[in-house]
């Protein structure tokens, strides 16, 4: 969703169906670029994908806490951690 500064309701008038992909350009922090950078590197794919995927990762993480109120957990070879987001 590409959302405007000139008109505040635009984006409940944008469609929630609507399927074009849109084309953003941002600025972005050096930690940013390293964490696009180590999925790039990682799984072998573009800059564009490695995008799209930290932000699918960001929003199911986003939704679980913030929407459902869900407690987050990682579990690895060094125990299970819990995850709080502020």
């Amino acid at each position: 969703m590409v959302m405007s500064g000139h008109h505040p309701d635009a984006a409940a008038q944008q469609s929630p169906a609507c399927t074009e992909p849109k084309r953003i350009n941002v600025a972005i922090s050096p930690d940013t670029v390293r964490a696009l950078d180590n999925v790039i590197k990682r799984e072998g794919v573009t800059l564009t994908e490695a995008l799209r995927r930290l932000v699918g990762y960001g929003d199911f993480v986003y939704r679980a806490a913030r929407q459902n109120g869900e407690q987050l957990t990682v579990a690895g070879p060094g125990g299970i951690r819990e995850i709080v987001i502020l």
